[in-house]
């Protein structure tokens, strides 16, 4: 059990983690998308994206060629959120400033009725 406590406590302790954890507080992304929102290289959002589903935070889902990430479940997200990382985006910067090229259906499903 401690062991399992210490696994999450240390993949919250980065700051590209946090902010990958911050944007999927929103909604589910597709690791593609990640290179532009934390400004880091695929591989390395890989590794990140790894620690985080070893963690127990994440889980993922293959799309054809594409994985898209999100909250294990509402537990954590409630926790992520009281622990305040809904709030570690950079500023100045966000979604809508870069394509997304896997958006969550349920995301897309809300733009379409706008």
């Amino acid at each position: 059990m401690l062991e399992k406590k210490v696994k999450f406590f240390k993949a919250l302790a980065d700051g590209t983690r946090l902010t990958i954890l911050s944007y999927l507080l929103e909604h589910s992304y597709c690791a593609c998308d990640f290179t532009p929102l934390t400004e880091k290289d695929q591989t390395t959002v890989s590794k990140h994206l790894k620690v985080l589903v070893e963690a127990g935070i994440l889980k993922y889902e293959k799309r054809g060629r594409n994985i898209i990430y999100s909250i294990r479940n509402q537990e954590i997200r409630e926790m992520l959120l009281v622990l305040g990382i809904g709030e570690v985006k950079p500023c100045c910067s966000g979604p809508e400033n870069f394509r997304v090229c896997c958006k969550d259906e349920t995301e897309s499903k809300k733009e379409g009725k706008k």
